[in-house]
This record gives C-alpha cells, structure tokens and sequence, in this order.
C-alpha cells in the first residue's frame, strides 16, 4: 500500500486523531447509510472486514460474525480493547495464507482501494472470491473523481493520504477479474462536501436496488 505518512498525515496513524477527522467528515452518518443502505448484513451473518481500521464499523452492523484485518497496530488494538469478544480481530493484511475452509457471506472493503495500487487491489479481490459463500458479495465504499465535480469535495479528496483515488470505471476495472457482476454508484454528499463510490462484487447477479443518498442532516 502507498499512501501519505510524513508530516501532519503520520497523526492519522493514532485511533483518537483519525476518529476526529471521521468525526468532522460525518463518518458515523456515514457508516450507518453504508451498513443500512450497501451493507444490508442479515442476523447471523459472518462479515469479513478487510482494512477494518479501529472497526467503528462494527457497531452499525447488528448481530453478525465479524472478522476484521488491519495492518495498525494501534487501530487493531483499539478495536480489541473496544468491542472484545464482538469480534475477531487480526493484525496484517489479509493474504493468501489467510484463506481458510471458513467463508464469509459478506466482504467489506471500507476505504481502502484508494490506497492500493491496481495490483494489489485486484489481489484483494481475488483472494476475496476465494473466501465468499456462493452468492456472497464484496461491498467496498472509496472516494471518487467524477465530471463537473463539487470544487471543495475534490480539494478534500485530493488531500486524502490515499494515493491511488480512482474514477468509477477503473475501479469496476479492479473487480472484474474476479467477479462476474460488479455495480456500482457514485453518491454525492452534501455537507461537508465529498463524492463517494460504492460498489459491489458478487458471482451471481445481484437485484437492483435504488441507492439512496446519504442523509445530510
């Protein structure tokens, strides 16, 4: 992964100075429009959460199993401390050694294509299809360039520490090798300004559902 580390970008390193900068953005709005509206995990659920940061996630998904991977020190530490027996949570990337006879019947993928470049984003998901029930699905939420963007959201995104900022197309480009269906939809946030892309993955085709922006207020 390549992303910014130097400077006031190593702070975001620290769980309590990332979940403020969450804060400010309106994450945990958020994060339950992605688990409700994206997401949708059933009771039961067993949810794979590759890139799961301090897994703030986890508490807008119900009563699921949840596997969650992080190469933070810091950030694993603070889930572990945080939720407990809620989940398991593992330091490192999730790799090929990680796959094992148990699958997931969702993968999330939560803010972190931007940070992989194309190769290591399509081994995600390849190694996600590997670990996926029959007719499980990978659900990923990234920012996005797009035409006649919003100036001050693309000056957000352009600050992110995250190097690899994509266009809808190109990263549709990253699941198809893997997955047989992938959709996607571009949602405009209002306040404070941003543009996110959120898409899913699947081996079977998925019924469409209308995508609902994300609630300003």
């Amino acid at each position: 992964m390549t992303e910014r580390t130097a400077g006031a970008y190593s702070w975001l390193q620290h769980p309590s100075v990332y979940e403020a900068v969450q804060w400010a953005m309106g994450a945990n709005r958020t994060r339950d429009w992605f688990a409700s509206t994206c997401i949708r995990a059933k009771p039961g659920d067993r949810v794979l959460d590759i890139g799961c940061g301090p897994a703030a996630l986890l508490d807008h998904l119900g009563d699921v199993e949840y596997v969650g991977y992080d190469p933070a020190p810091a950030y694993i530490e603070q889930a572990r401390s945080r939720f407990g027996a809620r989940g398991t949570f593992h330091l490192g990337y999730f790799t090929e050694a990680d796959i094992t006879a148990e699958l997931f019947d969702i993968v999330i993928v939560s803010g972190v294509l931007h940070h992989m470049t194309d190769e290591e984003a399509r081994s995600l998901f390849t190694h996600a299809a590997k670990v996926l029930k029959p007719g499980g699905r990978v659900v990923s939420l990234d920012n996005v360039y797009i035409d006649d963007q919003n100036p001050v959201a693309r000056l957000i995104i352009s600050l992110d520490r995250g190097r690899h900022v994509r266009r809808p197309e190109q990263y549709k480009a990253l699941a198809s090798g893997a997955f047989d269906h992938v959709t996607g939809d571009v949602i405009n946030k209002t306040f404070p300004p941003y543009t996110y892309w959120t898409m899913t993955a699947s081996s079977v085709a998925m019924p469409d559902r209308p995508v609902e922006k994300i609630n300003p207020a």
